[in-house]
């Protein structure tokens, strides 16, 4: 099944990404890191060859973004070994070979060394056209103490893919470990016949769906603290959330009651605080969905996330329990036209260019299961596993986009907004008012939303 050599075309989500990247190089915002802190003897050569062996086995994480023909283009290179850098802190030997004695704990060097190391590496920008979408590093924490810190460029990866090569780069290396072959099912496609075929598919019966419910949307004019630049650029900040349980149980149990989701009962929330902040009751707020709905794209790495441009009705100063459920009717019907890619529906809809914001939806939100299986798994190998949090990029996909997930201690979440238009404080006065709307929204339900937010 190799395709290298030949030119194939991008997906819509990659085309994309492509011109992001072109629009603003130094844009990290559609990096995708993933860390995981290693005890025991590692050994580097058996993890570049972990890393080789996966990189040969799915091609777009050897693949270059050239024009062709005036075209954007992905190009798939022949396989070749995967260096994993040494990351060098200040002061701290870098990862030795098995030859060399161990140093004293980079603790001596302090945290912040190994955190700022983490965050150049983070945030150093890929070259797609010349360069892998793909890096590795270690660090060395102590004697059999590593991190392990991956970045992919998201035009080649999702957070599904992330499970899946966590999953397989165990496996090549306790294989490689083990002296033998790794045990992985042949894949059944390849990410760019799947984007070829994506280019193909004929959407005309769910964009009729789309453009009808999406004309006319307006803009969210969020109150900014300082001007708009004439042109977006992604920088951003991060504001952190957690509420305990006791404030999000009733919330929960108001959307059970109503037959809703978690996540439909919390964008409604957020819905109502953007409203209230912006003093408007139409808008669009962007969600991310996998994209995966063929079962031959599960076990492949890739860009398939999509992204579906749910707009609000706040009108007539609805309750709560109502709003939840326009969001709960807005929400079905939009999941059965998910398929339809985004990039596809923005060209229909014709939404007039403006560089200074994103497209459509201004504001997004996302609940994620918290990460289990392949992702944190506890062992790689003959090494211990914990997964390391990954540092921020610094950079924002939208003007404000809240992420949450739903753990035994309560609602985490960050806030991450432009640090272009709003200032810490007000990104936090945001994150406070979205942590009150939930928690009075499933005390009093019937209370309308001029009374919560």
């Amino acid at each position: 099944m190799e395709t290298a050599g030949r030119a194939w075309p991008l997906s819509p989500g990659q085309e994309r990404l492509w011109f992001l990247s072109r629009f603003a190089p130094g844009d990290t915002g559609y990096h995708t890191p993933w860390c995981v802190r290693l005890r025991g003897p590692l050994d580097p050569d058996a993890l570049g060859a972990a890393f080789t062996r996966i990189a040969e086995r799915h091609e777009v994480l050897r693949t270059r973004f050239r024009m062709v023909a005036d075209t954007p283009a992905q190009i798939v290179l022949p396989p070749s070994p995967v260096s994993v850098e040494r990351i060098a802190i200040p002061g701290v030997p870098a990862v030795p070979d098995p030859e060399h004695a161990a140093s004293e704990h980079a603790d001596t060097e302090g945290v912040e060394g190994v955190e700022r190391a983490l965050a150049a590496f983070v945030n150093r920008p890929f070259d797609l056209e010349n360069g892998p979408p793909l890096r590795a590093g270690l660090i060395r924490l102590g004697e059999d103490d590593t991190l392990l810190c991956i970045v992919l460029h998201h035009i080649v990866v999702d957070g599904w893919s992330l499970d899946v090569l966590m999953r397989e780069l165990a496996e090549c290396y306790a294989a490689r470990r083990e002296g033998r072959e790794p045990e992985l099912a042949e894949l059944p496609t390849q990410y760019p016949r799947h984007a070829a075929r994506e280019r193909e598919r004929d959407h005309t019966a769910h964009l009729a769906y789309w453009t009808g419910r999406l004309t006319g949307a307006p803009v969210l004019g969020l109150p900014a603290d300082h001007p708009r630049p004439p042109r977006w650029t992604g920088n951003g900040g991060r504001e952190h959330l957690l509420l305990p349980p006791e404030d999000v149980v009733p919330l929960e149990r108001l959307a059970r009651q109503l037959r809703c989701t978690s996540f439909m009962a919390l964008l409604a929330a957020y819905q109502a605080v953007l409203g209230g902040a912006a003093g408007q009751h139409d808008f669009c707020v962007g969600v991310p969905v996998a994209g995966r709905s063929a079962s031959e794209l599960a076990p492949l790495i890739g860009y398939f996330g999509n992204t579906l441009a749910l707009r609000a009705d706040l009108s007539g100063d609805p309750t709560f329990r109502e709003l939840l459920l326009r969001v709960r009717e807005v929400t079905l019907s939009a999941m059965r036209h998910a398929d339809t890619p985004f990039e596809v529906v923005l060209a229909a809809l014709r939404v007039p260019r403006d560089i200074s914001r994103p497209p459509l939806c201004q504001a997004m939100f996302n609940l994620h299961n918290l990460p289990k299986g392949d992702l944190i798994r506890t062992s790689i190998g003959d090494l211990d596993a914990e997964h390391y949090p990954a540092p921020p990029t610094a950079h924002t996909k939208a003007e404000i986009s809240m992420d949450v997930w739903r753990g035994p201690e309560g609602l985490g979440g960050v806030l991450d907004y432009s640090g272009d238009l709003f200032t810490p404080a007000t990104a936090r006065r945001f994150a406070d008012a979205f942590a009150d709307v939930v928690r009075r929204a499933g005390a009093d339900p019937d209370r309308p939303l001029s009374e919560l937010s």
